[in-house]
């Protein structure tokens, strides 16, 4: 990686973000001490500065296992941490309500046979 500071912008920056290079090299700044805080011993980043001046991570490596505990944590929803489990799940009791009439159809027909015209055999 090139050497810059806020006085000597990247090399090959376009000259149109010369003017906003402080911005850039803060963005730049605030990403790098977010990674040391984030990543482990031996992760790896990859950014990048777009063609608008927005710093981007191109590429993160597999290894953000050595994080310190409760720093890196996203927040779970209660679904999703309940999906993420092997414990089944409780699953809602269907009780058997009142049949809607339907033309064509008899109340006491389970399924949609009858209109579409499939003939199962009755189990």
């Amino acid at each position: 990686m090139p050497a810059f500071s806020l006085l000597s912008p990247l090399p090959g920056l376009p000259w149109y973000l010369l003017p906003i290079w402080p911005l850039v090299f803060w963005r730049i700044q605030r990403l790098k001490k977010w990674f040391r805080a984030a990543g482990g011993p031996g992760s790896q980043m990859l950014w990048g500065v777009m063609w608008n001046g927005r710093v981007v991570v191109i590429q993160l490596s597999d290894d953000l296992s050595g994080h310190r505990s409760g720093i890196f944590r996203a927040p779970v929803s209660d679904r999703l941490r309940l999906a993420l489990t092997d414990t089944p799940l409780p699953r809602p009791r269907r009780t058997p309500g009142p049949q809607a009439i339907l033309p064509g159809r008899a109340a006491r027909d389970p399924g949609m046979r009858r209109e579409y015209g499939f003939n199962l055999p009755d189990t």
